[in-house]
């Protein structure tokens, strides 16, 4: 174990002895294991990678001509963690509690809780035969990108991820044990059609061990059951939705591309669009561009080839469908049925709505304060949530605003205010809110499907 600090900048002897420190740890093939992102993620998905250690290593590989580098991606998946309620409270404004005795004791009490099971997942080894040198900042990014693909290919669902994903989704309805159930079921088949990996008390079907799982979630808190009724009713409440929100980024990047497709089909639903098919791929792009921030994605063109072949598996049928226009767009939405683009991607695009209303609202010639900026969009979140502009807290949090203020910058958004620039913000937060919109639809299209579907032991579904 190697203590390094966390940032030394504009210390070049540090510098200087640790890269030899690594390039001798490379030479004699000891293993290294860091986290690549820099810390735990505070949202539950992977974020950005940092290149410090990763560059480190790779400059090592250069200077002393190592061959066959493996960067090898492994992802440690947990039903429940214990930091993160601690994790959500950062995220709305929080301050961190400080690390004393007490909170170790406190800490170490709080292990005996059952917080079920831990899962190891190792991915493909992405091999380096010749190390780039230390000025090729490109191949940098390509090889962590490659890592960070491969890390979330491997990473399983879990019992717990995909409850939060499926309660998120329908609340603040709550879902009955027969209709979580069939739900589940459903994600299992779609994951196991596209190679996406399960958890073994989902991938067995073994029901003593997925009620197990799901009672030690009830009784941390995180889920809550009403037994009083005809049926067991799950639910998660609201004042739990960020730290359920976490468990449910873990996965979120396996159904980016089916979320993409039912918000481009219901988007074209209500629109005037014209050419259905270019209509639906322009939805499609723009999705892409307004969430970059929170995703990794290929190449676009790999990017529609992945869409394709997800339509493929919806409806063989969906190009003609689609080129149909209207009467087609609504086929192909019965048969996405039930939709999930709104559990992924709705917490986002409120919270980037959130950052999109103050910077609409600045004074002609005001500069962009980034630490104002997020200290205003908390106090704002929970006000726009308690006013039902927005559906949950958790779209309430530092790294999401952080990330929409980025999505401005990028688009030349976050220059000192001018008409134009004030105009063009006020467009955006229309266009988020809109989307929030059609993800709201979404969401109740689901629900009345279920309301329509017969109860146990009067039909099959």
């Amino acid at each position: 174990m190697i203590f390094v600090r966390r940032s030394f900048q504009d210390q070049p002897v540090y510098k200087l002895v640790l890269r030899h420190y690594i390039a001798w740890l490379l030479a004699k093939r000891f293993p290294l294991s860091w986290a690549f992102e820099g810390t735990r993620s505070r949202l539950g998905k992977l974020m950005p990678p940092k290149y410090g250690l990763m560059k480190y290593v790779l400059d090592a590989a250069h200077a002393t001509g190592t061959q066959g580098v493996h960067f090898v991606p492994f992802v440690t998946s947990f039903d429940l963690i214990l930091d993160v309620e601690e994790y959500a409270a950062e995220q709305t404004g929080r301050v961190k509690k400080a690390e004393s005795l007490g909170w170790f004791v406190g800490y170490m009490r709080n292990l005996k809780k059952p917080s079920g099971r831990i899962r190891l997942d190792i991915g493909k080894p992405i091999v380096i035969e010749n190390a780039p040198g230390p000025e090729d900042k490109r191949a940098l990014e390509r090889i962590a990108f490659s890592v960070a693909v491969e890390a979330n290919r491997v990473t399983p669902l879990t019992v717990s991820s995909v409850m939060c994903l499926i309660l998120l989704g329908t609340a603040p309805r709550g879902v009955t044990a027969a209709e979580l159930l069939a739900t589940i079921g459903a994600v299992k088949e779609w994951a196991q059609a596209r190679g996406v990996r399960l958890s073994k008390e989902l991938e067995s079907a073994d029901d003593r061990a997925l009620s197990a799982t799901v009672d030690t979630l009830v009784e941390s808190g995180l889920l809550t059951r009403y037994e009083a009724g005809s049926e067991n009713v799950y639910s998660i409440d609201p004042a739990k939705h960020p730290m359920a929100s976490y468990y449910r980024n873990i996965i979120v990047h396996h159904f980016l591309d089916r979320a993409m497709i039912e918000i481009a089909l219901f988007q074209l639903r209500d629109a005037d669009s014209g050419d259905a098919t270019a209509a639906f791929w322009a939805q499609v792009d723009r999705l892409r561009d307004l969430f970059k921030f929170e995703f990794f994605y290929p190449p676009r063109d790999e990017h529609h080839a992945a869409i394709e072949a997800e339509l493929e598996r919806i409806d063989p049928t969906w190009a003609k469908r689609l080129a149909s226009g209207d009467r087609g767009v609504a086929q192909l939405i019965r048969r996405c049925q039930p939709v999930v683009g709104h559990a992924v991607l709705l917490s986002f695009a409120e919270a980037y709505s959130v950052v999109a209303d103050l910077l609409s609202r600045a004074a002609p010639g005001e500069a962009v304060d980034d630490k104002a900026i997020e200290a205003a969009a908390l106090a704002e979140g929970k006000q726009a949530y308690l006013l039902r502009r927005i559906s949950s807290e958790a779209a309430i949090g530092k790294l999401l605003f952080a990330n929409g203020l980025s999505l401005m910058r990028h688009m030349g958004l976050a220059e000192p205010a001018t008409p134009d620039i004030l105009a063009a913000r006020r467009a955006l937060l229309m266009e988020l809110r809109g989307l929030a919109n059609v993800m709201e639809t979404m969401r109740l299209s689901t629900l009345a499907l279920a309301d329509r579907l017969p109860p146990p032991g009067e039909g099959h579904a």
